[in-house]
């Protein structure tokens, strides 16, 4: 279904946003990098929009949130990836936010001429890269892996100081320090609103979150890739006991009979 009726479907089923996976290109070669949801990598992941130039198209014809879920940003140069973010949230009227991932395609990160084991490193460098560009009038910064000398960019971005950053990863220790250190939020993956662990997993967060002298409470945005349409209601109920107030509901690249289908019936579940 073309990106622009697809957008114009959900805005106008009450849906309040559309995020687009991003994949720049996938290597035949993937020896060291199993796909997440097992077996081959599916033929789409070739196939996604450039997420940034996909969404300005929507940003331009509906009021929807828009964004990335999730960037690789480690495969982007970082100056230049600050500019497009700040273009697309001051032409969208502030309705962009970042979902950010550090990629499980070791393969795919390495053509872009680092190694695959700093890849974490090199996605926290870039969002602080960006974000001394949306927010200082001369930016500048030094990191292991990345370094801007001082230098003047422009447009800020419309949300001030900058547009959400939310981490995409599992949940552990490890990930919700980086949240609290460096992002503004956590999506978690695979589904985990029904997981019995999932209210530890954001007390956890939550407390980590607050150890670390952040104000608020992180944005939770859990992707419900596996939820049934007839078990999504239950699925928002518990998120709203849990102080979540949005999430993703997965929608297959497909043909506008099946996706209208799938929209109508997801629209239906949550009246």
């Amino acid at each position: 279904m073309p990106i622009v009726d697809l957008a114009e479907a959900i805005e106008a089923r009450g849906f309040s946003g559309l995020f687009l996976n991003e994949h720049p290109h996938v290597p035949m070669a993937h020896d060291r990098s199993a796909y997440p949801g097992g077996g081959d990598i599916p033929d789409r992941y070739a196939r996604f929009w450039d997420p940034y130039i996909a969404l300005s198209f929507v940003a331009a014809r509906t009021a929807l949130e828009i964004g990335p879920c999730i960037s690789l940003v480690a495969e982007h140069d970082a100056i230049a990836l600050a500019k497009a973010i700040a273009t697309l949230d001051v032409l969208s009227g502030g309705r962009f936010l970042l979902g950010v991932g550090f990629g499980w395609h070791r393969e795919e990160f390495e053509d872009h001429g680092r190694p695959a084991n700093v890849r974490a490193a090199v996605v926290e460098e870039t969002v602080e890269l960006m974000r001394r560009l949306w927010v200082d009038d001369v930016a500048s910064y030094e990191g292991e892996h990345l370094r801007l000398s001082p230098s003047q960019s422009w447009p800020k971005p419309a949300q001030r100081p900058h547009p959400p950053v939310l981490l995409g990863a599992p949940a552990s220790a490890r990930n919700f320090a980086r949240v609290a250190a460096w992002a503004d939020g956590w999506i978690p993956m695979a589904s985990p609103v029904f997981d019995d662990a999932f209210p530890a997993w954001l007390d956890e967060l939550r407390r980590v979150w607050h150890a670390a002298g952040r104000e608020g409470a992180p944005v939770v945005m859990p992707i419900l890739t596996t939820v049934r349409v007839a078990d999504l209601p239950r699925a928002l109920d518990r998120l709203r006991d849990l102080d979540v107030d949005r999430a993703l509901v997965h929608v297959a690249e497909a043909d506008a009979g099946p996706t209208l289908w799938r929209l109508d019936a997801l629209a239906g579940s949550m009246d």
